[in-house]
């Protein structure tokens, strides 16, 4: 556990969620419902007791439509682990066809569910209602974050692999009206639900395991052949007695297979 591992994956998530989000535009209407202003929604990150403090706090200039964002939980997703493999090997080099490449170890990365809980700090019930309209009907049933592997996880290897990450909403907004208040106090209403980030948390990198090499070898399908000397590396002419067509399936032998030409 000595080796880093901090690729701030979860930072880069939440980043995405908040931009996700954080582009809401409420407007004021007039009796007749015609829209006479518009106002800029603000997203903080911070938990809602925070900003209801900054807001009694004249001097932090804090207004309402308000969102806070801050995550809750940060917990092991069992449902995305698929097998106990440990990882798997990547090889680096110029071109394919090297004798020798430099191969690293990438560690399975660790499936997490990030739980974001969002509160909407409002003064009027309509701008309340126009944020809500702005974000429910785009998470039925989620909404998809693409960010990619962080580049020290692949270092070497040239190309960026995308990851797409589904965001959750439970489905529930719970709302809050002030009960009781004094002459003084503001009247809010509040509005409080939770998103599920699916991300992943990733291992440290092990460099320079080693060299895997490549060896080519033909092999002939066919049923005539019993011997194991017969299977060579050399093309092979079958008799004209079998009716059978001269050809060659070549096969690479690595240790990341791949079959280059099929005969039928």
């Amino acid at each position: 556990m000595k080796a880093q591992t901090f690729h701030f994956e979860i930072k880069d998530l939440v980043t995405q969620f908040v931009a996700a989000f954080d582009d809401i535009i409420i407007k004021r209407y007039d009796k007749n419902r015609v829209p006479q202003t518009n106002i800029q929604v603000r997203y903080v990150y911070s938990p809602k007791q925070r900003v209801i403090y900054d807001l009694v706090n004249k001097a932090q200039n804090i207004t309402v439509p308000v969102v806070a964002v801050n995550i809750t939980n940060v917990s092991r997703d069992e449902s995305r682990v698929f097998n106990k493999l440990a990882g798997f090997y990547l090889t680096r080099g110029s071109s394919e066809i090297d004798a020798g490449k430099t191969s690293n170890f990438y560690r399975t990365p660790v499936p997490v569910n990030i739980t974001i809980s969002m509160s909407i700090i409002t003064k009027f019930q309509t701008d309340m209602d126009q944020i809500i309209s702005n974000f429910v009907p785009y998470n039925n049933p989620y909404i998809i974050l693409s960010w990619r592997v962080p580049d020290d996880v692949l270092p070497g290897y040239g190309t960026s692999q995308e990851i797409r990450s589904e965001v959750l909403w439970d489905g529930n907004i719970n709302l809050n009206y002030p009960i009781e208040i004094t002459a003084l106090d503001k009247y809010r209403i509040t509005g409080d639900t939770t998103f599920t980030i699916k991300g992943w948390l990733f291992q440290a990198t092990q460099s320079g395991t080693g060299n895997i090499f490549y060896i080519d070898n033909n092999f002939y399908a066919t049923s005539i052949l019993t011997t194991y000397e017969t299977l060579t590396s050399l093309n092979y002419t079958y008799p004209l007695s079998t009716g059978l067509v001269t050809e060659t399936e070549f096969v690479g032998i690595s240790a990341n297979p791949q079959i280059t030409n099929v005969q039928y």
